[in-house]
């Protein structure tokens, strides 16, 4: 997909920089971790199974998995992430791999998951054609995504700041669409052709909550890659617009307590070969 070749670059450069992989660890991942336990239902895995970890990150799912007794691979692009990975789960086997294109036997798994991951690869229904070649008949892949800003307050927070405040002419890398797999029909469509059966498809509330209402600027500006390459372009005087509305939205919608909880609900997707 020669067409999303700057995507590609960029996703590359950005997961493989070692402050970017922290940032995503230390903010963006409190929300990712709470589909987990649902996303390794979705793909049934139990002890003894032998499961990929498909766009594993910094090993949160491998970490999981293990404590479900299966034997675990986890593979990623990023090298940054492979090392926060193997420190982190030193009992799992990571890889670096191209989801696109897996150095895996045809049949090799018993279950595939990917939580967050898919969205990132630039060809998505060769990502998922090459999950199902490595599963087993009869194996399931589950993978998560995040809702959309028609559904998801936190990114509708975000999307309306750039597009009020933004600079005209400042874009992020064009790719594939974020959010198609939160779209039942779309992501039904995506499965079928890649030969999957079974499929479903689920929403996990998920959230981010922040010490202040500034958090949530600063999870999209140090703990992503798209989104903070479109806000670090943008000159000062728009940053300080989107960041500005951004506080703004948390300090009006999402105080709970002392604190602040931003919803970023996510779509559960699965089938089975």
């Amino acid at each position: 997909m020669s067409e999303f070749a700057e995507f590609k670059q960029a996703e590359l450069e950005g997961w493989g920089n070692p402050d970017r992989a922290a940032g995503y660890v230390g903010l963006f991942a409190q929300a990712v971790d709470q589909a987990i336990d649902p996303l390794l239902d979705a793909a049934g895995a139990t002890k003894g199974q032998k499961v990929l970890d498909l766009c594993c990150g910094q090993g949160n799912v491998a970490e999981a998995l293990l404590a479900r007794g299966c034997d675990v691979v986890g593979a990623d692009f990023s090298p940054a992430m492979i090392a926060t990975a193997r420190e982190r789960v030193p009992a799992a086997s990571f890889i670096e791999s191209d989801a696109q294109d897996l150095q895996f036997d045809d049949g090799e798994f018993d279950a595939v998951v990917s939580n967050f991951g898919i969205c990132h690869v630039p060809d998505q229904p060769r990502a998922l054609a090459e999950a199902r070649r490595v599963l087993k008949s009869g194996g399931r892949f589950a993978m998560s995504v995040w809702c959309g800003p028609d559904v998801s307050p936190s990114y509708n927070a975000f999307y309306e700041a750039v597009q009020a405040h933004g600079h005209p002419d400042i874009s992020a890398p064009p790719g594939p669409d974020f959010h198609q797999f939160a779209n039942r029909d779309t992501a039904q469509g995506l499965f079928s052709d890649a030969g999957f059966s079974d499929f479903a498809h689920e929403r996990v509330e998920c959230s981010w909550v922040v010490g202040e209402p500034e958090g949530l600027f600063r999870i999209f500006a140090e703990g992503t890659v798209r989104a903070a390459m479109l806000l670090s372009s943008q000159p000062p005087e728009n940053l300080a617009a989107i960041k500005a509305a951004i506080t703004l939205r948390v300090q009006e919608r999402f105080r709970d307590g002392d604190r602040w909880r931003c919803p970023a609900p996510a779509a559960l997707v699965s089938g089975r070969k």
